[in-house]
């Protein structure tokens, strides 16, 4: 029986999807976009004012779903069930969609928004994660609450209009992130479940382990798990096109390597020992270290052939940023961070993060690590905007940052709220 696994922790949402290519976005000025408790603003940075902003009500509680940004489109997800493509700098809704936490639109629907609202309410958060990109199509997985709703699916939208191309159902409804195209398949974390699903139809298909036991005739009924991990995948997985890089809530990274048609060479789907947790050496290699434990955050990245992750010392509350060869596992350096670090993200080469009073930066090859005691802590990932400023947003607002003064100043006053349970987003735009 498959198991389903729950998670209290909201912060390990902040995961970043790289593996689809997007297309640059053209914008009038300046922008930064920002995400955060039902709303969605856009601030010119040019003259420092705000452009335009949305607001869904029903989700201002809070939102942990993240955005996709894809040439003049935003495609916005919210816990309420909603899926908008915004155009990026009129916000404009170019499109609309809905789900209600089953396969399809149901019959009783009401024309009264606040009975709807009650409805929406009760099965809340319907999305908890970020959209893919993959050419013409828009990928998203759903999820539920436990005690409203028993399944969850894999959606996919037109690009062009919001229309449901095909939705496909997903063992749990632990469903927190983008899904991953790989081998012309699209490939889905579900808890302690590796989904393979078929690009054009959305077909559940096998990749060569273990599916599940036979009933034979005349023998007596087997009771073996069907193949998953040891761990929930509550991670970003990612790909290079050649290997799909998972990671575990533990801090485990396991590298998988499919032939072209996304297949293990050789894999007997009737052996119960062909599981990931019997069989370990169907991967291409694993990166674990005993010493460390995964850090509440469960932030992974992948960029130009190196993993990026961040775990915590066993002992104390101090961390470790890892970078991890994506060849062949292999640490390629490590760097001892500020204790309780809140969030940390990669921008134009450096990887940039901070815990409740410091900001801290080192370029992606491990060199240059400084820190910076600040006065107001960032909710917000930051952002590089030029070779010496970095944007990020506070309870106060929008703040700018000079590597060389190690200063900040405020440039937009606007009031955030601190919430756990929601994840405030940025993403900063050149003109």
């Amino acid at each position: 029986m498959k198991k389903l696994i729950f998670l209290i922790s909201a912060s390990i949402f902040l995961g970043c999807n790289k593996t689809s290519k997007t297309e640059s976005s053209k914008v009038n000025h300046a922008t930064l976009l920002v995400a955060t408790e039902g709303h969605i603003f856009n601030f010119n940075l040019d003259e420092n004012k705000m452009a335009w902003q949305y607001k869904s009500a029903i989700d201002s509680a809070g939102n942990r779903n993240l955005f996709t940004l894809d040439g003049q489109n935003i495609f916005m997800p919210f816990e309420s069930g909603k899926l908008i493509n915004f155009d990026i700098n009129s916000g404009k809704i170019i499109w609309q969609q809905q789900i209600y936490g089953n396969g399809d639109q149901p019959l009783d629907m009401s024309n009264d928004e606040n009975e709807e609202a009650k409805r929406l309410s009760s099965k809340m958060p319907l999305f908890m994660a970020k959209p893919l990109v993959d050419g013409q199509n828009i990928l998203m997985a759903s999820t539920g609450h436990p005690s409203e709703v028993s399944s969850a699916w894999l959606y996919n939208f037109n690009k062009a209009d919001g229309t449901k191309n095909w939705l496909s159902e997903l063992p749990t409804i632990y469903n927190y992130f983008a899904p991953v195209k790989y081998r012309n398949s699209y490939f889905v974390n579900s808890a302690v479940f590796l989904e393979k699903l078929s690009a054009q139809n959305g077909v559940n298909t096998s990749y060569g382990m273990f599916d599940g036991d036979v009933e034979i005739a005349g023998q007596p009924l087997q009771h073996n798990e069907v193949n998953q991990f040891e761990r929930p995948l509550y991670n970003q997985m990612y790909t290079d096109g050649n290997t799909l890089f998972i990671g575990s809530e533990t801090g485990t990274i396991y590298a998988l390597s499919l032939d072209k048609d996304g297949n293990l060479p050789n894999g007997d789907i009737s052996d119960p020992n062909n599981t990931f947790i019997k069989n370990p050496k169907v991967f291409k290699w694993i990166y674990k270290n005993d010493k460390l434990v995964a850090k509440r955050s469960h932030i992974l990245f992948f960029e130009d052939g190196t993993l990026y992750t961040e775990m915590r010392i066993s002992s104390n509350t101090e961390s470790n940023l890892l970078a991890i060869n994506a060849e062949d596992g292999n640490l390629e350096w490590g760097q001892i961070l500020p204790s309780d670090v809140l969030n940390w993200t990669i921008s134009h080469g450096k990887i940039i993060g901070n815990n409740a009073n410091t900001l801290f930066y080192i370029d992606t090859n491990g060199k240059n690590f400084t820190k910076v005691k600040i006065k107001d802590k960032p909710l917000s990932g930051i952002e590089s905007i030029d070779a010496t400023h970095f944007v990020y947003v506070t309870q106060k607002g929008i703040e700018i940052f000079d590597t060389q003064t190690q200063a900040a100043r405020l440039v937009i006053a606007k009031a955030f709220n601190d919430n756990e349970y929601n994840n405030l987003q940025i993403k900063y735009i050149s003109k």
